[in-house]
């Protein structure tokens, strides 16, 4: 059994951690216990050809949100929405500039902490603990400003598109988290 006084924060290895309240009458408070979960046993082992089928299987996925996010750049007019403000031939609906940018700063710092910790922390420091326990407040961080990214977004975009903001911002937050499974590290 694992304690939640120990360094490990109760949020890490969610997976692998289940949740069990026990009482403590000889300290009169209730404390919480954790206790990992081992796998299967009866799971057989995945072949070689099955691992690189799921391999494959995952990067054709990622292309595909890639290129799905970048058609609907193409064909929403998305550039020139960015750079002008307006979709040609409706001026008078304007993007919101000020919630863009903030949704630029949210992505901007959702994107140096996704590099902190995979670049920094895994690759270069080297560090063998998960991240919830090396670095605890850059995941929370990390998924607030990632929400308002997208609600800053939306808001943004919702002169100009209306209810379609909701399905372009889905669409290109999934095309630009897939992007990632191509990037050579």
């Amino acid at each position: 059994r694992i304690s939640a006084r120990t360094r490990t924060p109760p949020w890490s290895s969610a997976a692998h951690l289940r949740r069990s309240m026990t009482s403590r009458f000889s300290s009169g408070h209730g404390q919480v216990e954790y206790e990992r979960i081992q796998p299967e046993p009866h799971q057989a082992p995945k072949t070689k050809a099955q691992e690189r089928q799921e391999y494959l299987l995952r990067k054709f996925w990622a292309a595909v949100w890639v290129v799905v996010a970048a058609l609907f750049a193409k064909y929403i007019d998305f550039w020139h929405v960015v750079t002008e403000g307006y979709v040609t031939g409706r001026p008078y609906h304007m993007l919101h500039r000020g919630y863009f940018k903030l949704g630029l700063c949210c992505f901007g710092l959702w994107t140096l902490i996704a590099a902190y910790l995979i670049l920094w922390v895994k690759y270069y420091l080297k560090v063998e603990e998960e991240w919830e326990t090396y670095s605890p407040r850059a995941i929370p961080v990390a998924t607030v400003c990632g929400l308002l990214g997208i609600v800053a977004f939306t808001i943004s975009f919702w002169p100009v598109w209306g209810f379609f903001s909701l399905v372009i911002v889905t669409v290109f937050f999934m095309g630009m988290l897939h992007l990632a499974h191509f990037v050579p590290i």
